[in-house]
């Protein structure tokens, strides 16, 4: 039997679309009878299946160490880094069986850069990168002025340095569209091949989770308790996020109805401003900011929604990916808003599973926003199988058969 073995640095103490991704693989192939193993942090095991074997690093990064770390290892050579980060290595020897040399696939970003520096150190014979975001692209198209501009491109010049440098030592790459897979054949020759294609989606867990009715029912006497029609986010408050285009959408909109409420969930360095967007306008009353709820729990609270939204901006990052708070979305069997992104239009052609509107246009989603609530009986019909055809053609399982 083949044996995986896996890498993250990650806790899991938090929920987010890299987490849900990681808990997909492995339990996908747990599930189906394979032996895996994973090397982390992970504090709380019980989310994982049983079977999962785990090694426990004890190896806590901060957020300017991982900067470093990655700095460090696109500018100088190995021998200095060997010598800076001695203690990383060490960690490693320490946990790692010879058993489990052979093939570690890395699964983050930080996690993939680790990847590289054992293998260029010696302690890993191979090693295989999942690749679920692209830091260059997230950095070179940021909306950012002036020095923050700046810094980003410093960030972009680096980042194709390291992204360089991991890949090119790596034994597989493995990427979640067919489109992701062009860009790096286009900018990385070399992947030729070694790319497999593993595609983001849902669990067999997430499509049988039943809802907790007793949290329903709280959830809907506090926040459903008059006939206003509730437009509901879920993610992560980021720049490329587009949370803020929904605040703005909705301030539009609240102008023309006053049957609308608005529900935010998460955090994320847009939190602060999108509050203080709502405070200024005086719309306090008609927006929940709920923070973060944890992930096994979203199903339940997306049940008081009249239509979630997934407002990202437009950026080739986007085009080239199926972010899972969409798939999240359409498990729901509410009514969806969803950019029209390349990577979208493929799975939902002529708006089979969601309603398209123009990334960045904060006009036209005002305009989607309002159509969809003036037609929802209709739309409620159109989509109410969405989550069969989700779980039943977009699953983790499905996709790590073969791998």
């Amino acid at each position: 039997m083949k044996k995986y073995t896996f890498f993250t640095l990650n806790n899991f103490t938090l929920d987010g679309g890299g987490r849900v991704r990681i808990y997909g693989i492995l339990n996908a192939l747990a599930s189906q009878g394979k032996d895996v193993t994973l090397i982390s942090n992970v504090i709380d095991k019980s989310k994982f299946n049983s079977d999962i074997k785990h090694t426990t690093m004890n190896l806590d990064i901060s957020f300017y160490e991982k900067k470093l770390f990655q700095f460090s290892l696109a500018i100088f050579p190995n021998f200095i880094n060997k010598i800076i980060f001695s203690k990383y290595l060490k960690a490693f020897k320490e946990k790692i069986d010879e058993n489990l040399k052979n093939e570690i696939i890395f699964f983050e970003y930080l996690d993939n850069s680790f990847g590289y520096f054992y293998k260029v150190n010696g302690l890993i014979d191979s090693y295989v990168n999942d690749i679920h975001g692209i830091a260059p692209l997230e950095f070179a198209y940021n909306e950012s002025k002036g020095i923050k501009k700046v810094y980003n491109l410093l960030r972009y010049e680096i980042a194709k340095i390291l992204d360089f440098k991991v890949m090119e030592k790596a034994d597989k790459v493995i990427v979640v569209s067919e489109a992701m897979k062009r860009y790096f054949l286009n900018n990385y020759t070399f992947l030729e091949d070694k790319i497999i294609v593993i595609r983001d989606g849902v669990s067999k867990k997430i499509c049988t989770q039943n809802i907790d009715n007793d949290l329903l029912k709280i959830v809907s006497q506090k926040y459903k308790n008059d006939n206003k029609k509730i437009i509901f986010f879920a993610g992560n408050f980021k720049d490329l996020g587009g949370v803020l285009d929904l605040v703005h959408a909705f301030i539009k909109l609240a102008d023309k109805r006053d049957d609308i409420k608005l529900f935010l969930i998460g955090d994320g360095e847009h939190f602060n401003n999108a509050k203080k967007l709502i405070t200024n306008t005086k719309l306090d009353k008609l927006v929940y900011f709920l923070g973060r709820v944890p992930y096994a729990k979203l199903k339940t609270y997306q049940q008081i929604a009249d239509v979630i939204v997934c407002p990202d901006k437009k950026h080739p990052y986007s085009d080239i990916l199926l972010h899972i708070k969409y798939f999240d979305s359409l498990i729901s069997n509410k009514v969806v808003i969803n950019g029209n992104f390349k990577a979208v239009q493929e799975i939902n052609k002529n708006q089979s599973i969601s309603i398209d509107f123009e990334p960045s246009d904060i006009n036209d989603l005002m305009d989607k926003i309002n159509y969809v609530l003036n037609n929802l009986s209709v739309l409620n019909e159109k989509y109410k199988h969405n989550s069969e055809v989700i779980c039943q053609n977009y699953t983790y399982e499905s996709f790590v058969k073969g791998f």
